[in-house]
């Protein structure tokens, strides 16, 4: 269960700007405006997520040895080091604890009963305790949420970011005293582009990506 959708009045999908994808290119030395930072943390955290529980954790990373850390964890060269600030995107696998919480408030709201509240607090508990990959798998998903919302502000800012998911992750753990509950699900390197808009990436033709009713089966988006 999702709460409140996200925000309105958002650019198009298709605009130029919001080309903002793995194009490793450097950044300018001009550094990111406190409001603006503000601004792509705040409508990521307007995210939706299961029930509330927000498991997204965000740490920032401005002084050059941090960054040069992240640059050597990650398997591929990226030029991390040029942005202003690279962000280390978490995922709280257990922020379905904050569940007794979560539900009181909707208690609070007049959005389930006392009843209905145990009764899903107990699905809950059994849904999430049952396996780590579980807890892990949405806590992914949600983040990724929050960093598509951040993507989107990051333009709205006309800022310019990548996103890495290839390192070692228990180096960054290790440096950053990350808790072992938490993933980290990605490097998000933001700030003002060097240079012009490179032309977007090929993209595979939608047949390929999209099935009919069952996996392999071919759409038509004509149908």
């Amino acid at each position: 269960m999702s709460d409140d959708g996200v925000g309105k009045d958002k650019p198009r999908l298709t605009d130029a700007s919001l080309r903002v994808g793995p194009n490793f290119t450097l950044f300018s030395p001009q550094g990111i405006p406190e409001s603006s930072l503000q601004q792509v943390f705040e409508v990521a955290c307007l995210s939706p997520s299961e029930w509330n529980f927000q498991p997204w954790r965000w740490i920032i990373v401005r002084n050059s040895s941090g960054k040069q850390q992240l640059e050597q964890s990650t398997y591929i060269k990226v030029p991390l080091g040029s942005a202003p600030v690279v962000l280390i995107c978490l995922a709280d696998t257990l922020a379905w604890k904050t569940a007794p919480q979560r539900l009181q408030e909707m208690v609070a709201n007049n959005k389930m009963t006392e009843e209905e509240a145990r009764e899903v607090l107990r699905k809950i508990r059994d849904y999430y305790a049952a396996s780590p990959a579980v807890a892990q798998r949405a806590a992914l998903a949600n983040a990724f949420v929050a960093m598509h919302q951040m993507l989107l502000a990051v333009s709205d800012c006309e800022l310019s970011a990548y996103w890495v998911t290839e390192f070692d992750e228990q180096k960054v753990k290790t440096y950053f005293h990350v808790p072992d509950y938490f993933v980290v699900a990605a490097l998000l390197a933001m700030g003002y582009r060097e240079g012009a808009m490179p032309p977007p990436a090929p993209k595979l033709p939608l047949q390929s990506l999209v099935y009919k009713e069952k996996f392999g089966e071919s759409f038509n988006h004509n149908d």
